[in-house]
């Protein structure tokens, strides 16, 4: 079939062919999946995956792990069977058909096409579109357009052709199904959500509803309302450095994936172009590259590199598809920043178990970002060492899920345990060589004691006023050092948070300010450098009273991870300033380190860190970096940060001159 078609040729066939002969309407289903054949949500691969039978006998998996028993009639499409907000719309958008349709096309066996139509003819027995003018119970518009399938998704359009060679599919029940398709996609055109991921997955399935299934009532309505919509959604909700706008690596995959099916889409037929900036898209396909290993605010991690960098290869794919290939670098930059996002990267390769470092200064992204400004990730030898926790679970009954999103889940600063405010990150400063990355970036919100659910639901309530300031400097393949400044009013106590990754082993000396992994292959040690001498440390892991020391697994469930916290006084009208090594090792036992504040002062910060090598680290700072360290022994510079190795030429001087 030719694939250049346009919208005259996909949609000039009549209204009245609904009623046509089947013979038409099948081949017409059939041409129109074998030209949009290399899009996600058609893309359905013959296997008998070990859900396709418990799924064909009536049990369909939560999140694609949890088993539930629904049956094959009389469902509960409400979803009572499991409390949890994701159930019922997990439910309702019948990703259970997807192993059924594989199955059957693996195999013919008709025991699963007949699942199929059960599941499908359950649903439509209390079908009230477009009867009503609200969605039914556990329904919503997001959930409607995976259920009708997207360039993305499959849902019932996405998975039709496979079925239709069953006799469970006979003519009569395709007629039914068409109608509601017809009469869902046209309540759903009615009531489009007005920002973010949802939109864009409604307006998708409009446009794909229209072009695979041309015949259907309204069709070319269908397709003006969703490419006019999808135009104006892909041009508005990606920033100018390519991340979308709710800032998040699971959701950017998703909303990047669609403009690149559109870019596609527009070549095979031009009137359904939605003017995709593939320049845009490729800076939106080195952030899903980036942050795979990230898991901020409502995504996920592996606590363990995976085999394969994924992101970077379909990154790749991609950049076929866009016809960009041969015009853009096989992998983004080693050291790449996003400042409309305010978010960070740097990395020693592009392969797993590659050092990494991900710095979240975030500006506020919606319900999916989390309050957790200045926090970070780093990770070493394939390993997780300081994690983002990530989704712990979208059911806010859960005491769980407000957690996951709070300030004192992440590793930054607090005051009494209060929230951040929601106030975007500012990022003052990056800077990369090959030896060293140094970021520099402020928060100034204030913190809050209201609970953050999806909004701050019931108000903000009770605030402190402050400043955070973060400096981070990481020796590449050798350490990092975090040094904090955070300035708010006397009486009230700073909680300085470090969520490790999950640990086999740890231990502590509280009173030396220390903490370290005993893991049988990679190691971290956090010490506390520079503190008040009022400073407290404790270490919570899978903690219930207090909720403390979780990190998310899958995207409704946690696994225990070492929080530690040091909490110390605040000072009135001063910013009290500590400073943390992190440094990652290999073996069980932790190497030895030695790190000394010797000669600070209130205008000049210093450290000097042993190395276990026996190297000789100096490193000095001025607050804020605002002003040259000038004459400060051992450093005469006009630079505002120096780091020296003593007895070599290596060192970094920022914004400096001269270093005598």
């Amino acid at each position: 079939m030719n694939q250049m078609l346009n919208r005259r040729t996909f949609l000039t066939t009549p209204t009245a062919l609904l009623h046509s002969a089947a013979l038409d309407r099948r081949t017409i289903i059939q041409e129109r999946a074998a030209a949009l054949a290399t899009f996600p949500g058609q893309r359905i691969e013959a296997g008998r995956s070990k859900t396709a039978d418990p799924i064909a006998a009536g049990t369909v998996f939560f999140y694609s792990r949890t088993p539930v028993r629904v049956g094959l009639r009389n469902i509960d499409w409400s979803g009572a069977h499991i409390k949890h907000q994701e159930w019922p719309a997990q439910l309702n958008r019948f990703f259970h058909l997807g192993p059924l349709a594989s199955a059957y096309l693996a195999t013919g066996d008709e025991a699963y096409a007949r699942a199929a139509r059960a599941y499908i003819e359950d649903w439509l027995r209390e079908d009230p579109y477009p009867d009503t003018r609200s969605f039914r119970p556990g329904d919503n518009a997001l959930t409607m357009s995976i259920r009708l399938g997207t360039s993305v998704t499959s849902g019932w359009s996405g998975t039709l052709p496979i079925f239709l060679r069953s006799p469970a599919f006979d003519d009569l029940f395709l007629d039914r199904i068409f109608r509601s398709l017809a009469r869902q996609a046209k309540f759903l055109a009615a009531r489009l959500t007005a920002v973010g991921n949802w939109r864009i997955s409604e307006l998708d399935a409009l446009v794909f509803i229209a072009l695979r299934f041309p015949f259907l009532d309204g069709a070319p309505a269908l397709l003006e309302t969703g490419i006019t919509g999808m135009r104006n959604a892909l041009a508005t909700q990606f920033l100018p450095d390519g991340v979308h706008i709710e800032r998040t690596p699971g959701y950017h995959d998703w909303m990047t994936q669609v403009a690149v099916n559109y870019a596609d889409l527009a070549r095979r037929f031009p009137d359904a172009d939605a003017r995709v900036d593939t320049a845009r898209a490729v800076r939106s396909l080195d952030y899903g590259a980036q942050s795979e290993l990230f898991g901020v605010n409502d995504s996920i991690a592996p606590h363990l590199d995976p085999p394969s960098l994924s992101r970077l290869g379909q990154r790749r794919s991609s950049l076929a598809v866009l016809h960009l290939a041969d015009r853009t670098p096989p992998e983004p930059p080693l050291d790449q920043v996003f400042p409309d996002a305010g978010q960070v990267f740097s990395r020693t390769a592009w392969k797993s178990g590659a050092d990494y470092l991900a710095f979240d200064a975030s500006t506020w992204g919606g319900g999916h970002s989390h309050l957790s400004r200045l926090a970070f990730a780093f990770r070493s030898g394939g390993r997780a060492l300081v994690a983002d926790p990530g989704i712990l679970s979208y059911e806010m009954s859960d005491p769980r899920a407000p957690y996951g999103k709070s300030t004192a889940a992440h590793t930054t600063l607090n005051v009494d345990g209060y929230n951040q405010s929601g106030a975007s990150g500012q990022l003052l400063r990056t800077v990369f060589t090959p030896e060293v990355t140094l970021i520099h970036a402020r928060y100034e919100g204030g913190w809050w004691k209201g609970q953050y659910h999806w909004t701050f639901g019931q108000g903000r309530g009770e605030g402190i006023w402050g400043e955070h300031q973060r400096i981070l400097l990481w020796v590449k393949k050798e350490y990092l050092v975090v040094i904090d400044s955070l300035t708010t009013d006397a009486g009230h106590e700073i909680r300085n948070c470090w969520q490790m990754g999950p640990a086999e082993k740890w231990a502590q000396d509280t009173e030396k300010l220390r903490w370290w992994t005993a893991n049988r292959d990679v190691n971290v040690l956090l010490q506390l450098a520079i503190a008040p001498k009022e400073t407290t440390m404790q270490c919570f892991e899978g903690s219930n009273e207090p909720l403390r020391g979780w990190v998310g697994q899958h995207g409704d469930d946690s696994v225990a991870a070492p929080l530690v916290e040091f909490r110390y006084p605040s000072v009135l009208n001063r910013p009290v300033v500590t400073a943390t090594l992190l440094a990652p090792s290999r073996g069980a036992v932790p190497p030895s380190w030695r790190i000394t504040a010797a000669g600070s002062t209130a205008n000049v910060g210093r450290l000097e860190i042993v190395t276990p090598d026996g190297a000789t680290d100096l490193l000095a700072w001025t607050p804020g970096l605002a002003l040259p360290i000038e004459d400060s022994q051992p450093f005469v510079t006009d630079a505002r940060l120096v780091w020296t190795r003593q007895g070599t030429g290596r060192r970094f001087l920022l914004d400096g001159t001269y270093l005598k």
